[in-house]
């Protein structure tokens, strides 16, 4: 089948896996946190959440003044620094960390929104180019695989050795998460094309993993390195100019530089700040992302991403449930949601093992 730019190619089983799919890690998760604070299925150890700007370069041309980007703006934006792994661990291990991103005051009807009157948008990066598996029923396959135990995972790699080989090469140790560069791993929409994002830092390489680590050492170089002075990223999208070697569908694929370069089209900065207190520790494990809040110009587009559609606010409920925590985005003004501190439940000490 001959493959055209910026199309989707949904599979007709996908209803189906997606249900099963939902079913299977909201059973995983009431099997792993019988007690105490529920955490996300992915994402789990939130290391710090940080107040941004999220500024649209000026004079874009015509073709990037597409959705966010029409005009020269400024958003407030909350930055949550994490580890993705289900369950909290030593920063120490190796893992894929990530960097999930909501603008404020966003104006426009998003995709999909828990609260209506909120004006949010959300963006999801991760340390590496490429998601876990190729499509959708690989991953159920996985889940499956890790629900089953040792010798059914140990099958699954020996009958799965490319999604064996992204996880060998994706896990890595991380010296500090404002050095490190973020990708989208899946594509959006730009308008009318898809478009793949990418995140790179202001701040050189140089830091490296501590001889003597502690187990949450990226959230205190984070915290101290806050404390003394900003940081920033470029973000750049990157557009599809070949369906097969930059596929839609399959999410296993780095979408190679070469075929397409980076276009720079915001800056998001992060001044020096505190991000410390017991309410960053708290909003910091209450604050919800979803790739599908955002606007049609840029709806997420893939298999894996419209599992997501349906996974993310099922997981999301659940957890909010169990913790007794509210479920609300951050006003316009960028600022904390009006809540007290009592109105979470164990959530200030999650950042912690």
């Amino acid at each position: 089948m001959k493959l055209e730019l910026n199309k989707e190619y949904p599979q007709p089983n996908e209803a189906e896996l997606t249900r099963k799919l939902t079913a299977l890690l909201l059973s995983m998760l009431q099997k792993s946190y019988l007690t105490g604070t529920t955490y996300r299925d992915t994402h789990a150890k939130g290391h710090c959440i940080v107040k941004g700007e999220f500024r649209i370069e000026p004079d874009l041309p015509d073709e990037l003044r597409v959705g966010l980007f029409k005009e020269a703006r400024t958003y407030p934006c909350w930055i949550r620094f994490a580890n993705t792994s289900p369950i909290p661990q030593a920063d120490k291990k190796r893992d894929v960390r990530s960097m999930s991103i909501k603008l404020t005051g966003v104006n426009g009807r998003m995709l999909w929104q828990d609260d209506e009157t909120a004006e949010t948008l959300d963006l999801i990066m991760m340390g590496f180019k490429k998601f876990l598996t190729p499509n959708l029923q690989q991953f159920y396959d996985l889940e499956v695989a890790l629900d089953g135990g040792p010798l059914r995972q140990l099958w699954f790699f020996v009958t799965h050795p490319r999604v064996a080989w992204t996880i060998l090469t994706s896990f890595k140790k991380c010296p500090n998460l404002l050095e490190v560069p973020y990708f989208s791993q899946t594509p959006y929409l730009f308008g009318t094309r898809a478009v793949q994002y990418h995140l790179r830092p202001h701040q050189p390489a140089i830091d490296r993993v501590p001889r003597k680590p502690t187990n949450n050492y990226l959230r205190e170089r984070l915290i101290t390195n806050l404390a003394s002075a900003g940081a920033a990223f470029d973000f750049s999208v990157q557009f599809q100019t070949d369906a097969k070697r930059m596929p839609i569908e399959d999410a296993n694929v780095a979408w190679d530089e070469s075929l397409s370069p980076y276009r720079k089209v915001a800056t998001i900065r992060i001044p020096k700040q505190r991000c410390d207190s017991p309410e960053h520790t708290a909003f910091c494990e209450n604050i919800s992302f979803n790739a599908w809040r955002t606007l049609p110009e840029h709806r997420p587009l893939g298999n894996i991403n419209r599992v997501r559609k349906e996974v993310y606010p099922v997981i999301s409920r659940y957890r909010h449930q169990q913790n007794l925590a509210p479920l609300r985005e951050p006003d316009t003004a960028g600022t904390y949601p009006n809540l007290k501190q009592s109105e979470f439940h164990q959530a200030a000490s999650t950042a912690q093992l």
